[in-house]
Parts: structure tokens; sequence; C-alpha cells
């Protein structure tokens, strides 16, 4: 009987096994954050933000783009706030239909507005019909074309500019670097948060490596330990 190179044996298990592990990563990665997963506050509506216990103050609200940018205060904030909140922000990723060919490439902008403005519209599915949410973005486009040129990596002013004439939505508040109690303040006030960010510096194992440069997602809330709960169009996850 010939010797076993168990050398040889134990490459090829290796190799096996990283084949395995590279071709079902994504599976893998789904089983092992499915342990960790969080359990989230129940969403609320918007009408039923009103009646959480909190003591937050009215915000006074400036209107995007003529008006100057608030800059945010660094002190804490003193305001009593929830423990947790998830607002009910219905969710879509920003290539609806899977096709990530632009406009949907860079429509992350597009598909925030939307999650914000069904929440307003009361919404109370958890994601938006794929159609709806195709139609919608090429519209709101469309409309940047026509009133920017352009498309891509609007500013946080364009964005508001373009969901308060697109949709009627009211006036926007801008908060330049807040804090994050500046942040769970709107959230206990029923108020969605759009953030754009540094998308690469999020580190979403979802993303397409090495992920967006500029991207723009929803806060739509905040867990005990912490943590802010969001819509990401990025991933469909």
């Amino acid at each position: 009987m010939k010797k076993i190179n168990w050398v040889i044996v134990g490459g090829i298990v290796c190799v096996a096994i990283g084949l395995f592990v590279y071709f079902d990563r994504v599976q893998i990665l789904e089983f092992v954050r499915a342990q960790k997963q969080v359990v989230l506050p129940e969403p609320v509506t918007f009408e039923e933000t009103k009646k959480i216990e909190t003591n937050v103050p009215s915000v006074p609200v400036a209107k995007a783009p003529s008006a100057p940018i608030v800059p945010a205060k660094k002190e804490s904030s003193k305001t009593v706030l929830a423990a947790e909140i998830n607002l009910a922000v219905p969710f879509t990723i920003q290539a609806p239909t899977g096709d990530w060919g632009q406009p949907y490439q860079d429509a992350c902008e597009e598909a925030s507005v939307l999650m914000v403005k069904e929440y307003y519209a009361k919404n109370t599915a958890k994601t938006i019909d794929a159609a709806v949410a195709t139609k919608e973005i090429l519209a709101m486009v469309a409309y940047q074309d026509k009133i920017f040129g352009y498309n891509i990596d609007t500013t946080s002013s364009e964005t508001a500019q373009f969901a308060e004439k697109i949709y009627r939505l009211g006036k926007s508040e801008i908060l330049e670097n807040p804090t994050v109690d500046q942040i769970k303040e709107r959230l206990n006030l029923g108020q969605p948060v759009i953030v754009p960010v540094a998308g690469q510096m999020l580190k979403n194992p979802y993303f397409t490596a090495p992920g967006p440069k500029y991207h723009m997602l929803v806060i739509r809330g905040y867990t005990k330990d912490g943590n802010f709960i969001t819509n990401d169009p990025g991933t469909k996850r």
C-alpha cells in the first residue's frame, strides 16, 4: 500500500474549504449575523410618536436651501428622550428591480427621500413596491436634471429642495455636524433623519467593496444600547 501524503491531502482539504467559504460567504455571513440579531423595538407611525412620553421641545425649522445651515450645538442635550424608538419607515433599495446601472447606482438620495415621503404618507408596508419605487426614483432624477442640470451626489440642501418641491413635504431643517442627542430629538418628534455619509467608512458588509464614497441613508430610530436603526438603500438587507 502506498503511503498517504498527508501534506497534499491537507492542502486539498484547505482549498476545498476555502472555495466553499468563498462561494457561500453571503449565506455564512447571514447565519453569523442572525445569531447576533438585535431585537429592535416595535415600529411606530408618525401619529403614534405623539403618544410617547417624552419631554422633547418643539424644534424651529429652517427652509432649505435658501435659509442658512443651522449649526449644531456641541453641548449634550438635556432633553428627556425615549429609551428607544423605531419609526415605521418603509424600505426600498435604490435599485428596486436589481438593476444597478445608472441612474440607480447613484440613487441613494432619491430612495432616501422616497422612504421618508412614504412614511409621512402613512404607508404601513415594510417595503415599498418595486414598480412604485422605480417610477418615483426616475421622476426625481428627471426633476433634478431639469432644475440642477444633474442628479448625481446632490448635497443636503439640494436634496431638501427637490424633496420639498416634488412631494410638498413642507420645510426641511438642515443641521451641520449634529450631535447624537439632536438626531434622537428629531426621531422622538416622529421625524426620520436623512444623512449624507462617507459610505466606505460605514463598513457595511453587504456593500460591493469598497462601497460608495458618498452615500445617503435614513436614520429611523435607535436602540437602548445607543445604536442607530437605519434604512440603507445601498443594500437590499
